[in-house]
């Protein structure tokens, strides 16, 4: 039934609970608290920062090798254009130096046809001769249009891959500095953390120094109550009947329970002292377990108790250790009572 660890007591033969004044420490711990909460929010937002930042360099990255494989394209067309254009020009020069030859000699083919008599022959090598030179400078200006759109459109490529590398450069430095914050705030983190961890142990050995002290003055101050009680009733000659019960001091004062302790005794055991559970584990009022019991009263300085079954304890004595516990773990032992 008892979880919790021993805080400050202080118990006088009327049970006065004292509590020791808050650690020094408390607000350093606060202070650490906070500031963990609030480095831990902003490694978050710096940490999705830089997913973003990422996620933007990736695409830059993308778009990069994307005009590059556009411009390689184009270029592989380009010279393909270049290699029909000069092949197309070679044709072009050779129809010229023929025509150019036969221009220069005494009758041209065609005039030598029309004087041999066959026009039919001569009419078709003319059309042949123009259909030709037509058709090549119709193929050298579609493929110069088309060599001047290629270029044109790598032109454009080629505007786009610096912007898009400056975008990627950029990318790239905002993720890196994004990086670079975060580790900064992790390495805060990470001091922050080993100093709350710090303090926390500090106060933990604080806290229990103070209660071992709290406790050693109270079983002190409590054995003396007892040894002047028994002492008291050896010199009125009352022996066991005055508060002397086998061997143990029970001149205890009954304290006042609070509303909640007035609830669990009548939840646990209807108000019957004597109590005992079904299975046996649980005594009195209260229903203690003797482990419980035990720390409990040796918490409130009444050693004698330990041990004794709760059942068999006085009412003032069952009190007087359900009042300690409940001020060493309040509510918790008797959780279940819906009190």
């Amino acid at each position: 039934m008892l979880a919790a660890v021993l805080s400050t007591l202080v118990v006088t033969t009327s049970l006065t609970v004292v509590l020791l004044p808050r650690p020094a420490a408390a607000d350093q711990i606060a202070d650490l608290k906070a500031q963990a909460t609030a480095i831990s929010q902003n490694l978050i937002q710096e940490q999705l920062q830089a997913g973003a930042y990422q996620l933007q360099y990736s695409v830059a990255s993308q778009k990069a090798a994307a005009d590059a494989q556009g411009i390689a394209q184009i270029g592989q067309q380009i010279g393909q254009n270049e290699q029909q254009i000069d092949k197309d020009t070679l044709a072009v020069r050779k129809l010229a130096i023929v025509s150019y030859m036969n221009g220069g000699s005494a009758l041209s083919a065609s005039d030598s046809l029309l004087f041999s008599g066959d026009e039919q022959a001569r009419q078709v090598a003319d059309e042949y001769s123009v259909i030709a030179a037509g058709n090549i400078e119709d193929a050298l200006d579609q493929l110069h249009t088309a060599q001047r759109t290629l270029q044109s459109h790598q032109s454009a490529l080629q505007q786009a891959q610096v912007q898009d590398k400056s975008d990627q450069v950029q990318q790239a430095t905002d993720l890196a500095q994004a990086d670079s914050t975060r580790h900064q705030m992790e390495f805060v983190q990470s001091q922050i953390t080993g100093q709350l961890a710090t303090a926390i142990a500090e106060q933990a050995a604080t806290q229990a120094a103070n209660a071992a002290a709290a406790v050693a003055a109270a079983q002190k101050a409590a054995l003396a109550a007892a040894q002047k009680a028994a002492a008291a009733a050896q010199k009125a000659g009352t022996g066991s009947a005055t508060g002397v019960k086998a061997g143990r001091p029970t001149s205890v004062a009954d304290p006042a329970l609070n509303p909640y302790l007035q609830c669990v005794v009548e939840a646990e055991s209807h108000g019957d002292y004597g109590a005992v559970s079904a299975n046996g584990m649980y005594m009195g009022a209260f229903q203690f377990s003797q482990s419980t019991w035990n720390l409990a009263a040796g918490a409130a300085g009444l050693s004698a108790l330990v041990g004794v079954p709760p059942n068999l304890a006085s009412k003032a004595e069952q009190d007087a250790v359900a009042v300690a516990l409940y001020a060493l773990d309040g509510h918790q032992p008797w959780l279940g009572d819906r009190c």
